[in-house]
């Protein structure tokens, strides 16, 4: 059982833990949910264990709890086009995907993972991770990432890397990996912060975005070290701070970001953590707009 509070019957029917999936449409979120700015986006990976179980039902809850697009983790062998109809027959965007930029962004594989994604109607390509073991090496991924995110341009399509915690841990004569990745760049290189990846180094998470603003076609929205949940606003079990969440809100909300992703991997076989969250985000936004 998850440890978390109990829901009143109002919030069970508008799309959590019990999927009241047509409560959705007669305007339950519609008190609470932020109209302008910046749309939502589950991380998929975040209900692993269930979603190719059931996607067509996932996906229906996720819209009920007020996500207007999804980011896929690999499509266990769906075709473009079936990908497609998924999303379509949901009502609901494909905002973007993870893909190994060393495989899928660079030669051959960059033309099949911008068909893919163009015939599916995926809008932004993330490369996570990106371990390298020089300076050099991360200059040239950045370089390589760069010249990925201009063909990528030519089908409408976003391309970026995704932060993770040797971005920062990782220097070379005092320049963070993460800095040498986008020395030399294309400026049509996005980044995809991750605010727990980030924040967890120590990094402060405004000052990265304010220091490459206009890159930030979508955010990674996560909590720092998680909750047995991981539902976001929820205390870590370590004792560990939260991220500072009004400040990164008050940031983001100055700079036009096109997507919030909502992560929370803990209970890969519920949609009420990821839902959750997006009720918190929310929340915060609105109480500091």
């Amino acid at each position: 059982m998850q440890n978390r509070r109990d829901l009143s019957r109002r919030e069970f029917l508008c799309g959590t833990a019990g999927l009241g999936v047509a409560a959705f449409a007669t305007g339950c979120a519609s008190s609470w949910f932020v109209s302008d700015g910046p749309a939502y986006a589950a991380q998929l990976y975040s209900i692993h264990k269930i979603f190719w179980q059931k996607p067509e039902w996932c996906l229906a809850g996720l819209k009920a709890g007020g996500f207007a697009g999804v980011e896929f983790a690999g499509y266990a062998d769906h075709t473009a086009k079936e990908i497609a109809k998924l999303l379509a027959d949901a009502g609901l965007r494909g905002m973007g995907t993870h893909v190994n930029g060393n495989v899928d962004l660079v030669g051959d594989g960059l033309k099949r993972t911008l068909d893919f994604c163009a015939a599916a109607g995926i809008e932004s390509v993330t490369t996570p991770h990106a371990k390298k073991d020089s300076a050099d090496e991360y200059r040239r991924f950045g370089h390589d990432m760069g010249l990925a995110a201009e063909a990528a341009a030519a089908y409408g399509i976003k391309v970026g890397i995704h932060t993770t915690y040797h971005h920062f841990t990782t220097k070379y004569d005092g320049v963070t990996a993460w800095d040498l990745m986008f020395s030399d760049a294309s400026p049509l290189l996005q980044q995809q912060i991750d605010t727990s990846n980030t924040f967890h180094t120590g990094t402060d998470v405004v000052a990265l975005l304010r220091k490459y603003r206009g890159r930030h076609h979508s955010v990674h929205l996560k909590e720092n070290t998680p909750s047995k949940t991981a539902t976001i606003g929820e205390p870590p079990t370590d004792g560990g701070p939260l991220v500072p969440w009004d400040d990164v809100l008050g940031y983001l909300a100055t700079e036009k970001v096109a997507w919030y992703v909502i992560e929370a991997e803990k209970i890969p076989d519920s949609l009420s953590p990821l839902i959750d969250s997006l009720r918190f985000v929310d929340a915060r936004r609105a109480a500091i707009a």
